[in-house]
């Protein structure tokens, strides 16, 4: 079962995560999500260039580090 939770940057380890019963998992490049866009989840794929940026489909665009995000994991 999904959960929707929000994902966050961590700059002290350069690296998105979710918090889940109380501990920080850190993603990495190539992992799968529901990334929410306007209440609507759509599924995703985390990589990694110069910033992170996610894959929808076929377009790219970069995260905010300063933005929390909601997703599905």
């Amino acid at each position: 079962m999904k959960r929707k939770i929000e994902m966050c940057f961590d700059p002290d380890q350069d690296r998105w995560y979710v918090e889940l019963n109380g501990r920080n998992f850190g993603l990495h490049c190539g992992e799968g999500f529901d990334l929410y866009i306007g209440g609507e989840p759509f599924p995703c794929r985390l990589e990694m260039d110069r910033h992170y940026y996610i894959i929808l489909k076929d377009v790219r665009f970069n995260l905010r580090k300063s933005d929390k995000y909601m997703v599905n994991v």
